[in-house]
């Protein structure tokens, strides 16, 4: 027998919202009180007000659809539908591959695209990425005037990615970067190979498009900060107005556990003191916190572990609690009126920029400065390839190929 479920779903933390000491969150919308879970960074986790009917397949497999109804009755008819068409399927009288042809000119884009939302969701995506993701569909469905499911054709995305590809030949003002480009590809196929997945299409029409090459077009390239540059910076936020001292004394941490563990700014947003081992001085990074959802323990130098552990007393910090109160707009705006502060250009004569993340840039091309071997920094970095990591996130400067050259013995 099936069975109708409300899911859980993460969403941007509402305004106004109070957050509870044990994580409850309570906010109001129009007129009606709700309550979820504090989640992570700014984000909450709650029920949707729709049911799921779930229930298992002639395959044995327990399949989860959306009824998008909030009414029981009229979601229990609905599993009733799936239920009988299941029990057709293992009857003989059709099958699945029929059922779907059948079923599939009543489903619009927009019903697909809300199924590729909830699994998605079911997947653990961040709400960011969610939104991210489906705004690039959106926008290059869009563009190729793509309305339903059968106008999907690889021959309307080429076009959309022939022109886009002349647009920035021609410099033009809206012109996307080929990484912007791989972006929106990346999202579509996506979207498309699940369309195959649930059998809404027969096909993938674009699982043998290839992606641009990114440093083709590429408009921002970032440099890794010199240590004159970054104790600048540090001199900077320490002395810099703000409201409080807590603010100022706050980004100087920030900044010298970025460059020193590698962390990415918003998986330093969401640390808190549990994550920390203060004897062995490890930090474990938590998989729902990463970009690659991956956890790992990293190393941390002692300095630094205690310059945490005092942080974290000074504040009276739970072992729950984030260390940081900062999100990702506020740091930012912080580490560019820092750098403003210190004299140092955001972006560079050769058109390399400064920005949060090259605090991590940085911390890679220390590491390969000091001769650290490349898998080594690698797996500090938490990349998936060395290649990743010599390619984008180390500095190799003429002066380090110099010296590199006069080891060499005389032929």
């Amino acid at each position: 027998m099936g069975t109708l479920i409300r899911v859980w779903t993460k969403s941007p933390l509402p305004a106004g919202a109070k957050i509870g000491r044990t994580g409850t969150v309570t906010w109001t919308v129009k007129g009606k009180k709700r309550t979820g879970k504090l989640s992570g960074k700014d984000t909450v986790s709650h029920q949707v007000d729709t049911w799921s009917a779930e229930f298992t397949d002639e395959d044995g497999k327990v399949r989860r659809v959306s009824t998008k109804t909030k009414n029981r009755s009229a979601a229990e008819q609905i599993l009733a539908r799936y239920e009988a068409e299941v029990a057709r399927i293992k009857s003989g009288v059709l099958t699945r591959e029929e059922l779907t042809k059948a079923q599939t000119p009543r489903i619009t884009l927009d019903d697909a695209l809300d199924r590729f939302r909830t699994k998605m969701v079911a997947n653990g995506n961040t709400p960011k990425s969610i939104s991210t993701t489906l705004q690039q569909v959106l926008s290059l469905l869009h563009a190729c005037n793509i309305d339903s499911l059968a106008k999907i054709r690889r021959e309307t995305i080429e076009r959309w990615l022939a022109n886009e590809i002349r647009k920035r030949e021609q410099n033009e003002a809206q012109a996307y970067t080929s990484r912007t480009i791989n972006h929106y590809l990346t999202s579509v196929k996506s979207f498309v190979q699940y369309l195959v997945d649930v059998e809404l299409l027969s096909s993938n029409p674009l699982k043998s498009m290839r992606k641009l090459n990114p440093e083709i077009g590429q408009r921002k390239k970032r440099r890794a900060m010199t240590a004159d540059e970054f104790e600048r910076l540090l001199q900077a936020a320490a002395e810099r107005k703000c409201r409080t001292k807590k603010q100022s004394g706050e980004r100087t941490l920030a900044y010298r556990l970025l460059l020193g563990t590698g962390l990415r700014s918003t998986e330093l947003s969401l640390l808190t003191p549990n994550q920390i081992d203060f004897e062995r001085n490890r930090l474990t990074v938590e998989a729902a916190k990463t970009k690659n959802k991956g956890a790992d323990v990293l190393p941390v130098r002692p300095e630094l572990v205690l310059l945490v552990k005092e942080w974290i007393e000074l504040h009276s910090i739970q072992p729950q609690e984030r260390i940081f109160r900062y999100n990702s707009n506020s740091i930012h705006r912080s580490f560019y009126g820092d750098l403003k502060a210190a004299g140092i250009e955001r972006v560079g004569s050769d058109g390399r920029s400064i920005d949060v993340h090259s605090l991590r840039k940085t911390f890679g091309t220390m590491l390969a400065r000091e001769g650290v071997p490349l898998t080594t920094v690698q797996r500090l970095m938490r990349h998936s390839t060395p290649l990743l990591t010599a390619k984008l996130y180390i500095d190799v400067d003429p002066v380090d190929m110099t010296q590199a050259l006069e080891k060499l013995p005389m032929f």
